[in-house]
């Protein structure tokens, strides 16, 4: 008995999109997996027989009760897509005959959409393209078989890049039409993504020297005006006033607070669009005081916006900022002012220093701490040395002497709360990097600085980075750091460099991929629609009229292909408008008889329409003078396609609307 092989592309999209999905399946289902690929693979080359089928419901038993075991669970992505790549993998050991492949082309389709459940990267989906190709082509070598698979490859890739091609505009066109849900294909994404940002709740040492070597996006920014300079570019995320139980030289963020006691300038406001990748966390980055802040979310008392659900999938908001505000002028509660001034560990140095500060008004204590910075010789670097024990910031201050912002802001409120002055930590962004229209902030620019508070002023940031590197505020880390060896070449920005425009086009296309097609939900269609005056209030007519559309359109491309492959067929385009003109005389009445010549046939034509009868005649003998002579001239034949060209656009109506024949 002959082996039914399987379709040779339909093997590489089992084998392209299983790989696709290789880093998201439990490694307990991938012996299950790989073994029945290669056994289905033996089987065709050396005919070893299939499994029983007792064994494959054995197989599919076990498969399923490790999937439940893993997942604890049957239903949701992770869990349903690693049963999909089992049932993909048994059903080659059951593909007896041709008929059978259907049903493992039917899981190909399958397997290639829970690829895009995982990631919608511009790649990714190329590959995916690709691969659904392949399968369309496959498709069709299953459907109608005609001898070996392998010499027909070519024409059927063909034809089904020609099938795909003719289906683009319709899908295209109810892409853009057809009413869209809220929310974006983001939201195909689940908790337990990859992608996450490198800040967390608690500042560690030597966490932000590690982020320094991340080049990845932690979001974009597009400014609804022009950008606003560096210096004033700070992406507030977590604000930190409190010790880590377990270890006090490690700061922890706040828990959410009341509303904020603010005063804000309304000529110092910005409006601009975030795009946030997934972080886990509620907090969203923001500038400065945000005072309009998208919906399920709000401001609170120390102006951090807080979000009702963690930022699971990548996220678009709206933000306007104060960038000049006030913000708990006048007096501190007791209880507050009292945590604000605490120590945490043991720096006898840095305490007698402070107090030598304690005769002078907050604001010349503030001073001398900055001055303090700007006078000794404090290096910016990622290898400050010790970091550990409960004196850090003393062996920090006079003994080091090196540090990252994390130590700087650290050592900075550790002075100003010894010395008095209430202050806290803030941890965000600094900066950002400007790629075309919109503003790129990676994990690279992560940052940290302080926020003091005086009685006249409120909280007032003060940033003590910018007292020993200002480069850093003001040209990014790149700049500041530019003789650190470890810095990956990825963060450097080096000027006109190939390899830093390649990089930024690449990020350009991935940022339009996101904002332009998977960032494409119901608002934006409602707003694109409603500038060019086709919006509808009611999504079961704006169905409608987009499936009318898109058909219309489809009818329109079928019509135009099935009339090239006819001219193609006709050998030259004398001869398809001659096919053209026959047509044009049958819907008339003016049938040709099978054994009628063409002269006959346009005399007869020439008859029965006499206001057309002239060019009939003309046409007959162009007709025979081109087709008949030894040696036609371009002259005659130029001649005659653009007689008949003219003709059939007079009889063309004609035969559409026969009230109007004479």
């Amino acid at each position: 008995m002959a082996v039914a092989r399987l379709d040779p592309l339909l093997w590489l999209v089992l084998v392209g999109s299983v790989g696709l999905l290789l880093p998201h399946l439990p490694w307990t289902v991938l012996p299950i997996v790989i073994a029945a690929f290669a056994w289905r693979r033996v089987h065709e080359v050396s005919g070893l027989p299939l499994p029983p089928r007792w064994l494959l419901l054995l197989l599919a038993t076990a498969s399923t009760a490790v999937v439940v075991l893993h997942f604890h669970a049957l239903w949701g992505r992770d869990a349903g897509v690693a049963l999909l790549v089992v049932a993909a993998g048994l059903k080659l050991l059951e593909t007896h005959e041709t008929r059978d492949q259907y049903g493992v082309l039917l899981l190909a389709f399958f397997l290639l959409i829970s690829v895009l459940l995982f990631d919608q990267a511009i790649a990714i989906f190329a590959l995916v393209m690709v691969l659904f190709w392949l399968l369309v082509g496959a498709w069709m070598g299953i459907s109608q078989p005609a001898g070996p698979a392998g010499h027909h490859l070519g024409k059927r890739l063909r034809d089904a890049g020609r099938l795909l091609l003719l289906g683009l505009p319709f899908t295209l066109i109810l892409f853009a039409l057809f009413p869209r849900p809220p929310g974006a294909l983001w939201g195909v994404q689940q908790p337990g993504g990859q992608a996450q940002t490198g800040l967390s709740e608690q500042m560690r040492p030597g966490q932000f020297d590690q982020l320094a070597e991340d080049p990845s996006p932690a979001f974009r920014v597009r400014f609804d005006g022009p950008p606003i300079p560096p210096e004033q570019r700070y992406w507030r995320v977590f604000v930190m006033s409190g010790f880590a139980e377990d270890d006090p030289e490690s700061w922890i963020a706040d828990p959410v607070a009341g509303s904020p006691r603010l005063e804000t300038l309304d000529d110092s406001r910005v409006a601009y669009q975030i795009t946030l990748e997934p972080t886990a966390a509620r907090q969203l980055p923001s500038l400065a005081a945000a005072i309009d802040t998208p919906a399920r979310s709000r401001v609170d008392g120390n102006l951090v916006v807080q979000r009702e659900r963690p930022v699971d999938n990548r996220l678009r908001y709206r933000l306007t900022s104060a960038l000049e505000y006030r913000l708990d002028v006048g007096t501190l509660p007791r209880f507050r002012r009292q945590h604000y001034l605490a120590l945490g560990g043991l720096n006898p140095l840095l305490a007698d220093l402070a107090s030598s500060w304690h005769h002078q008004p907050p604001a010349a204590r503030i001073d001398q701490a900055l001055a303090y910075f700007r006078e000794q010789s404090f290096e910016y670097t990622r290898s400050p040395g010790r970091r550990q024990g409960a004196d850090r910031a003393d062996t920090f201050l006079f003994e080091t002497q090196r540090g990252y912002c994390a130590d700087y802001a650290d050592a900075f409120v550790r002075l100003m709360r010894a010395a008095g002055v209430p202050a806290r930590v803030v941890t965000g962004y600094q900066g950002g990097e400007l790629n075309g229209d919109y503003l790129v902030v990676r994990q690279s620019d992560a940052h940290a600085w302080a926020e003091v508070w005086t009685a006249a002023d409120g909280w007032r940031r003060v940033d003590p980075t910018a007292a020993v590197a200002p480069e850093r505020i003001e040209e990014g880390i790149a700049h500041s750091m530019a003789d650190d060896a470890n810095l990956p070449a990825t963060v450097r920005r080096a000027e006109g460099s190939f390899g830093r425009q390649m990089r930024l086009l690449a990020e350009q296309m991935d940022n339009r991929w996101n904002q332009y097609v998977l960032g494409y939900d119901g608002r934006i269609q409602h707003e694109w629609l409603g500038r060019l005056g086709l919006a509808m209030s009611h999504p079961v007519w704006g169905a409608l009229w987009a499936l009318a559309v898109a058909v219309l359109v489809w009818w329109g491309l079928l019509v135009l292909f099935a009339r090239r492959e006819r001219r193609r067929q006709a050998g030259s385009e004398a001869e398809y408008l001659w096919m053209r003109l026959q047509d044009d005389l049958a819907r008339l009445g003016i049938h040709r008889d099978n054994p009628e010549s063409e002269r006959a046939l346009l005399r007869r034509a020439a008859t029965a329409l006499p206001f057309a009868g002239e060019d009939l005649r003309r046409v007959g003998q162009l007709l025979e003078a081109t087709r008949y002579a030894r040696s036609p001239s371009r002259r005659q034949s130029a001649l005659l396609t653009t007689r008949l060209e003219n003709l059939h656009r007079r009889l063309f109506w004609r035969g559409r609307w026969p009230l109007r024949r004479p």
